[in-house]
């Protein structure tokens, strides 16, 4: 009997020591502090929040933000470049660690991603050109409109599921920018920021008034305990940056003016 016990005892401790090693295996954050370095998947089309300067090197507010983020973790910042249809397949394949790339933290996704918490309050908005009839985005509700956006957001299902007009999907930014101006379509919706950069930066281009909703931002991550770890440390220092000033400063320098905390902080 006794023999029996200590064989039961043996195979437990064995089986908790297999358990043990193959969480450490499995553990995302582990293997990026081993490899050192953290691999990023982003769509460099989204100014001023991740884009490329004109020497081809990634810039911008979120790149700045992970950049930051490598240091206190102490790894390299690896960017890789997708389309924005790309992005989750290719996290969801293993290619990239994680997602930093305006992505909206909606329901649905969370079915098959995991989001940091909230690092960034926006909304959605609409731009046309400036020769058009239209000054607010509810006068787009309409059969006869036409608006364009980003294959694969939010603002594609938004249309769809809460508005007249037709909706007409491009790869990125400079697609759109191109029908808009050559009068195929009637408008664009995206978020906020981008739409403000829009119409600082394109002459022939007018926001129009009026936000279609708020949005929040979230990194994100593959499913399942190996992200657990890397999850946890990446909200913490979300924390921290906007305790410490890191991200007013970031948030000024991009955006010309100061951060406020919200009501995602």
């Amino acid at each position: 009997m006794r023999k029996n016990i200590l064989i039961i005892v043996l195979c437990l401790a064995m089986l908790a020591m297999l358990t043990q090693v193959t969480s450490a295996q499995d553990d995302l954050f582990a293997k990026i502090l081993q490899k050192g370095e953290l691999v990023i998947g982003t769509d460099m089309t989204a100014i001023p929040m991740q884009y490329r300067d004109n020497d081809g090197n990634p810039t911008g507010f979120t790149v700045e933000l992970m950049e930051l983020m490598g240091q206190k973790l102490g790894v390299k910042i690896t960017w890789v470049d997708y389309q924005w249809e790309s992005l989750i397949p290719s996290l969801l394949s293993g290619k990239v660690d994680m997602l930093a790339a305006n992505m909206s933290m909606t329901l649905e996704r969370m079915k098959t991603i995991r989001f940091s918490n909230p690092y960034f309050l926006t909304g959605i908005a609409c731009v046309a050109r400036k020769d058009s009839k239209f000054e607010s985005w509810e006068e787009l509700d309409s059969p006869d409109v036409t608006i364009g956006t980003t294959m694969g957001s939010v603002h594609a299902q938004f249309i769809e599921n809460n508005m007249k007009a037709k909706v007409s999907l491009y790869d990125n930014r400079s697609e759109y920018l191109t029908e808009l101006k050559n009068g195929r379509i009637d408008a664009v919706m995206d978020d906020e920021i981008i739409c403000l950069d829009i119409a600082k930066t394109e002459p022939d281009i007018k926001l129009l008034n009026g936000l279609v909703r708020a949005d929040i931002y979230g990194l994100t991550f593959r499913q399942g305990p190996e992200t657990d770890r890397l999850v946890e440390w990446v909200n913490n220092f979300l924390v921290n940056v906007k305790l410490m000033g890191d991200y007013g400063q970031l948030y000024e320098k991009y955006f010309g003016k100061k951060w406020e905390p919200s009501w995602i902080d």
